[in-house]
């Protein structure tokens, strides 16, 4: 395959990961208006923002990670392109709040095939010498498709009503699923996707999990998550009620945060360990420890400066930190797997960590802070995301270690 034929690919897979975040991400924006039109409780709200698309999300990702390792991953990526950008316009017709889970549930459905898929074919695609910086390129549409769905999602939303937005936000991904469709190709042989066939999902994570390296991988991976999960769901209110900022001035900020700040740092991880690959020995894990002391560095800076100019500037360095594990994790996860379970493998880990950090981390956060609020008030949300960040960081930082030992 020709340089050509690989950049062309990576820009299209890069658009896919953009529309993913985008269109997760949109409804978040638009959650109190759609709140007001259909008279939902917050319970309910909740249901639609997390529960809905979260849950099938991670519990679907393994299947359909071990899918993308047994059918051609370019027309599995196209396919659940056009099946979240589908469910997505449905969001905008939705009349009830049953027909709206429903529909985010199939958002959810469609995207946990994406990343498994497009990062196991960036694998294929690119050698090694270019492969995590090819990753870090793809996974770099996280930060960018959050902060499109936070401007166009609001944008849209306050000129021409939620529903708009939902049609907006699903109209790119149907036009883009034929492109990839026809205009890329799975580097794998056939003969290849045969073989694995013959290997069960059973036998696979058992040899993944058999493999010490891994495990400590899938923890390092879950510990880094952390990080970004806990901060978008946390500081927002963490700023509102400790540094008095409407909900208008942060969310400007806020996405330009994650979107440049995030994009910064993936990138720049990604091509900083291919420049320095060839004078440093595991240099994927060095820079992940580097950004993971950074980042618990920078939130804390965050979260315990007194003027509110510092916290702002600490949490975009806080991003860029936060953000920079992308490509190094997902690339030495699925150099721990042979060429016939790539997709499961990063599907398995993303899966994990999902439930840990979506199902369990976050809410044990919030209920640190409530115990911590007779006596801290305001700040106890500050101090419970400390403690969270200190067990994490150092967590990920002996898994990491363990790892390079393996």
């Amino acid at each position: 395959m020709s340089n050509r034929q690989r950049t062309w690919a990576l820009a299209l897979l890069f658009c896919a990961a953009v529309l993913n975040l985008f269109d997760r991400q949109i409804v978040n924006i638009l959650a109190q208006d759609i709140k007001r039109a259909l008279t939902l409780s917050d319970t309910e709200l909740g249901l639609l923002t997390g529960t809905a698309f979260g849950l099938f999300y991670a519990l679907l990702g393994i299947p359909l990670g071990r899918l993308g390792d047994r059918v051609d991953r370019v027309k599995l990526m196209a396919a659940a392109l056009a099946l979240w950008s589908g469910f997505t316009a449905l969001c905008g017709i939705a009349g009830g709040f049953l027909q709206l889970f429903l529909s985010r549930m199939g958002v959810g459905v469609g995207e946990a095939a994406s990343q498994p898929a497009s990062t196991a074919l960036i694998a294929d695609l690119f050698p090694e010498g270019q492969r995590t910086s090819a990753m870090a390129i793809l996974l770099a549409g996280a930060p960018v498709g959050g902060l499109l769905g936070l401007i166009v999602g609001g944008y849209v939303g306050m000129a021409w009503g939620w529903r708009s937005a939902f049609f907006v936000a699903a109209i790119p991904g149907l036009i883009l699923s034929p492109i990839l469709l026809v205009t890329v190709r799975d580097p794998r042989s056939q003969s290849s996707i045969v073989q694995t066939h013959k290997i069960s999902v059973q036998q696979t994570i058992a040899q993944l999990a058999r493999n010490p390296r891994f495990r400590w991988l899938m923890i390092g991976l879950t510990c880094v998550s952390f990080l970004p999960y806990a901060s978008g769901a946390w500081l927002p209110p963490f700023f509102i009620r400790v540094h008095r900022m409407t909900t208008g001035e942060l969310g400007e900020f806020a996405g330009l945060a994650v979107g440049l700040g995030g994009t910064v740092g993936t990138v720049g991880s990604g091509w900083l360990c291919d420049r320095l690959r060839t004078r440093t020995r595991n240099v994927e894990l060095k820079v992940l420890a580097t950004a993971l002391s950074l980042g618990c560095l920078c939130l804390s800076l965050t979260l315990f400066s007194p003027q509110r100019s510092i916290a702002l500037l600490s949490m975009f360095a806080f991003d860029i930190c936060a953000y920079a594990f992308l490509g190094p994790i997902v690339t030495l996860i699925q150099g721990e797997a042979d060429v016939h379970s790539r997709a499961l493998a990063i599907a398995l880990c993303v899966s994990v960590s999902n439930i840990i950090n979506l199902c369990l981390a976050l809410p044990l956060v919030g209920f640190i802070s409530d115990v911590l609020n007779a006596r801290q008030g305001v700040r106890a949300i500050a101090d419970a995301l400390e403690i969270g960040a200190i067990v994490t960081g150092a967590l990920g930082l002996l898994a990491f270690w363990k790892a390079r030992k393996a």
